[in-house]
């Protein structure tokens, strides 16, 4: 069985920096001194975990309302530009071609593209014209591990090697009249950007630093949690859904879920020595912190990514892992879990060796 090793990740950012300071100013003036929202909207930017974030717009066009054409324009290309730039620093950073990829799968939910980001990467790089091309639509915050596992599974099953580009512009969902708390708390949290990451097949690995060897995988569906996370299609555009319960949600389900997985494998929470968790928020890095009996350092790749560049959805779990290869570097053969929670409501696992 082929190894399935994630190299080292790429991150693209768009150009226009928006830190916490920025925030604050945008909040009084898009709800005004005396909206209802706005101390408890200055208590959530205090201590969200997040000092900057990128936007494809300046701060000023994404506040204004200028239709779901508009926008949905721009995120295409967004993410062509970006996408194809860090796809480009992926394949670079696992030493390969865009010849030795025989699958590419591409992850989104901030807006619509047919044809798929995909197709317009295989000319524009180089990809072979037979090359596998799987988008990923619907899934979220979740669906960047979940790419990774099927990369898995694709170069295991006897597959070469893959590619998984995210592609995330959440401030195009951005509605300036909705003022509910939950459109709020996503505008406070969700940035942009697009990652990507090559998952080797062929063994190469080693040749430029090795990475994380993912063995085993499994998804989880939470029952009686449609309505958590998700979008709601507006004539405006896509409005946010997001349950104030997620966090209590996630609380709940790491024993039975987190811990259930790992005991399948014959493991416990000690036999875990670094995660690559997806920064939903800081209050559920916090309870994975907690249930592991974990440092904030040891969680520092993800606490860097809400800070440094907020919530990605489901590109977030690339840059966690890019972290992790920059920072406090796992040794060989210590073992990981990849973790990421979105719509459905839904957890993704990945359970897996540095190498």
């Amino acid at each position: 069985m082929n190894p399935a090793v994630a190299m080292k990740p790429a991150l693209a950012l768009p150009d226009h920096e928006f830190s916490r300071e920025t925030l604050e100013r945008t909040a009084d003036l898009v709800l005004g001194d005396n909206h209802r929202h706005l101390g408890r909207v200055k208590k959530i930017i205090g201590n969200s975990g997040i000092e900057k974030r990128f936007l494809v717009q300046p701060i000023e066009e994404t506040i204004t309302p200028n239709g779901f054409g508009f926008r949905n324009d721009l995120f295409i290309s967004a993410s062509k530009a970006l996408g194809e730039k860090a796809a480009r620093a992926a394949l670079d950073n696992a030493g390969l071609q865009p010849k030795d990829i025989d699958l590419i799968i591409t992850t989104s939910c901030t807006g619509f593209m047919i044809p798929s980001l995909c197709a317009h990467l295989v000319p524009e790089m180089g990809f072979p014209r037979t090359v596998r091309r799987l988008p990923i639509t619907e899934r979220g915050c979740a669906a960047g591990a979940f790419a990774l596992a099927l990369a898995k599974d694709h170069v295991r099953a006897g597959g070469k090697n893959a590619l998984i580009v995210a592609h995330e512009f959440c401030s195009l969902t951005y509605q300036r009249e909705d003022f509910s708390m939950q459109a709020l708390v996503g505008a406070l949290l969700f940035g942009d950007g697009a990652a990507a990451c090559v998952v080797r097949g062929d063994g190469g690995h080693h040749e430029v630093g090795g990475g994380f060897a993912m063995e085993q995988s499994e998804s989880w569906l939470f029952e009686d949690s449609w309505g958590y996370m998700g979008f709601d299609v507006k004539d405006s555009g896509l409005h946010l859904v997001l349950d104030k319960g997620i966090p209590g949600a996630v609380e709940r389900a790491i024993k039975p879920v987190m811990l259930g997985f790992l005991e399948k494998h014959g493991l416990t929470k000690h036999d875990v020595q670094f995660h690559v968790l997806h920064p939903g928020g800081k209050k559920v890095i916090d309870e994975v912190a907690r249930t592991f009996e974990l440092s904030e350092d040891a969680l520092s790749a993800s606490y860097d990514c809400l800070k440094n560049v907020g919530n990605l959805s489901s590109a977030s779990v690339l840059v966690v892992l890019k972290n992790t290869f920059e920072g406090k570097t796992p040794t060989a053969g210590q073992r990981g879990l990849m973790t990421a929670f979105g719509p459905g409501f839904s957890a993704e696992m990945v359970l897996g060796r540095w190498v």
